[in-house]
């Protein structure tokens, strides 16, 4: 058995916030869960949740057999970065904060770097993962990189719920880590400030109520969840921002530049663009990942700007309200109204 103290000290080498090591077992809890989620309707239709196979996604033996242990780890992704100001004529949208760059194509690199290592030293098969391929929130929970905190994200201890998990699925075998004992407690600052009441219990989520899985459903949204849209253009972080477990975490300098997007993208420009350009133009982030759906990043453009209300844009909304397709001229027209 190899000792994981310096495969966690490599890690740190290599510039990854934390690590931890998992098991290799099923996460037979999990599928479970997802699964009764699913049935229960809190899915929104087009989520990939109702075309995946879920025990494959809770074994990672579907993607390495033979694997014999998880290293997970966790990156840090609070900056110092402040937000843009928009001007008059020309109103922004906001980005949420894990998405100014891409933190997970960063923190694939350095697990790639590390498993590269674990190759050539001991000759380890491995596959690197983050934010794709495997169930990697119950994977940081079961080794404690972190635990779950009532709006469904990993609290790490240190870092709070500003991170971003990756994995390195492997055929070495190392001493398993133990879960965290810490809790949200009594705290329910998450529940109480979501805007559209998304947490429906403690660790639920009702994701045709939640903005952040919205910002990728194409369609007309709900009156009640456009209203308090705000001038969001992708995701929602509201959870986080209230959360006591992120108060004291020290935002640091920016470590990657790949994928970056910045704090906030011009609503008129996304307006003005068609997909090909919006995609070249903020390609390797998550916001033109190939499940996002264009028409639906236009369609929250739309909505901030009925959120805003900059006088300026009316005569573009008017045009919108006139478009073939109806998703975009009803959300023009509900953008007017609501002027």
């Amino acid at each position: 058995m190899i000792d994981a103290r310096q495969i966690k000290a490599l890690g740190q080498e290599f510039g990854i916030d934390k690590i931890r090591i998992a098991g290799a077992e099923p996460l037979c809890d999990a599928a479970n869960l997802i699964k009764q989620q699913i049935e229960a309707g809190l899915y929104l239709s087009n989520e990939h949740w109702h075309r995946r196979n879920i025990d494959a996604l809770c074994d990672v033996q579907s993607v390495l057999p033979g694997a014999r242990s998880i290293i997970s780890a966790c990156q840090c992704y609070l900056t110092d970065e402040k937000l843009d100001n928009s001007i008059p004529g020309d109103p922004h949208g906001l980005i949420a904060r894990y998405t100014w760059r891409n933190h997970y194509a960063d923190l694939r690199e350095r697990l790639r770097k590390l498993a590269a290592v674990l190759e050539q030293e001991h000759g380890a098969k491995y596959r690197v993962y983050s934010n794709s391929g495997i169930a990697e929130k119950p994977v940081a929970r079961r080794c404690g990189i972190g635990f779950y905190g009532k709006h469904s994200i990993i609290i790490n201890e240190k870092f709070g719920s500003w991170i971003v998990l990756g994995e390195i699925v492997n055929t070495l075998e190392f001493e398993p880590d133990t879960p965290s004992e810490a809790s949200c407690g009594e705290c329910n600052a998450c529940v109480e400030a979501c805007p559209t009441g998304a947490i429906i219990d403690p660790y639920v989520i009702d994701r045709k109520l939640c903005i952040q899985a919205r910002t990728n459903w194409y369609g007309v949204l709900p009156d009640g969840i456009a209203r308090v849209w705000g001038n969001r253009l992708y995701g929602c972080s509201l959870c986080q921002d209230v959360c006591p477990a992120n108060k004291d975490v020290v935002p640091k300098k920016p470590r990657t530049s790949i994928g970056y997007v910045g704090q906030s993208i011009s609503l008129t420009e996304i307006l003005g663009m068609n997909e090909s350009q919006y995609r070249s133009k903020y390609a390797n982030n998550q916001i033109t990942a190939r499940w996002i759906n264009f028409e639906a990043i236009q369609r929250n453009a739309i909505v901030a700007l009925g959120n805003v209300r900059d006088q300026k844009t009316l005569p573009l909304l008017e045009r919108l309200a006139k478009h073939n397709d109806p998703v975009i001229a009803q959300s023009a027209n509900w953008a007017i109204k609501n002027f």
